[in-house]
């Protein structure tokens, strides 16, 4: 017999995203993992929100072709960043909010074996966090939780402490935790320093990793270097790939760091694959 439940239900808005040369193009941690998920096989039930514009219907399109289901509540607009190339690395700035995803909204269908929650901005509130059923593994990738967005609309870190207390006891809660190297800056600028200061707000229980792109990715007890590097190719959206095939399937309770290590060693080559996809060297 089997089993139709999906390997993982992802939580997060689509995005419109616009770049320096007056292209436009949908975009969100759901619609990165959704392209990286079905060419290997795993089920991904999408849970997500959009707005009316014609760059969002077509994600929401591309959505349902690759996902085991899609779910999707309607917003007045949605949420859109404009995005440039620095010296110093990407910047962003968020141009327009969406709207919040509430799963009251949605039909959860067959339960999924995990869930991952990936917000890129604030549309999941602490309580979606609380109300998710406690018993599939359950993973966050923090990202979206730690943006700020100043007058200008640039987003920029916040440092930990500026977490509401309610969504850090959530997320304390979660069996994994992922974020970028990146988006701990406002906390410190070490991935060490950064993984101290993350366990320090959100407990012993979840397992955590910070990535920090070609220089690999930090957990508590180890450091792995990334597999192989490939260069000259967009990496939006490797981070969201990564924390999805680490979480897929679901995990044991109580994880094993062991189990944790194997995970990431996975799901750091499935990242590798997909840019190289992206540059036309797949192997």
């Amino acid at each position: 017999m089997i089993d139709a439940r999906p390997d993982l239900l992802v939580i997060g808005a689509l995005t419109v995203d616009r770049f320096a040369d007056g292209s436009s193009a949908p975009g969100g941690s759901v619609l990165h993992i959704a392209r990286a998920a079905a060419p290997r096989g795993i089920r991904v039930a999408i849970m997500t929100v959009a707005g009316p514009e014609p760059v969002a219907r077509g994600g929401l399109e591309e959505l349902r072709a690759l996902a085991a289901s899609v779910d999707s509540a309607t917003a007045d607009v949605t949420p859109t960043f404009v995005h440039r190339d620095t010296p110093g690395g990407r910047r962003l700035w968020l141009e327009r909010r969406g709207g919040p995803i509430r799963p009251a909204d949605f039909d959860w269908g067959a339960a999924p074996r995990t869930v991952l929650v990936a917000p890129i901005a604030d549309e999941i509130a602490a309580e979606v966090l609380t109300g998710l059923d406690p018993a599939p593994s359950r993973g966050a990738i923090l990202q979206g939780f730690l943006r700020s967005f100043a007058a200008d609309c640039e987003v920029r870190p916040i440092p930990l402490s500026a977490l509401a207390s309610g969504l850090a006891a959530a997320l304390s809660r979660f069996d994994l935790l992922v974020a970028g190297r990146e988006d701990l800056l406002g906390e410190a600028t070490e991935p060490s320093d950064q993984l101290t200061a993350l366990r320090r707000t959100v407990g012993p229980r979840p397992k955590l990793i910070v990535t920090d792109g070609v220089n690999g990715v930090w957990s508590d007890d180890w450091h792995l270097p990334v597999p192989r590097v490939v260069e000259g190719v967009p990496t939006v959206g490797a981070g969201d790939i990564f924390a999805a095939v680490m979480l897929a399937g679901g995990w044991p309770r109580p994880a094993s760091a062991e189990f944790v290590r194997e995970r990431a060693e996975g799901a750091m080559r499935v990242v590798a694959d997909v840019l190289e996809e992206r540059d036309g060297r797949a192997r």
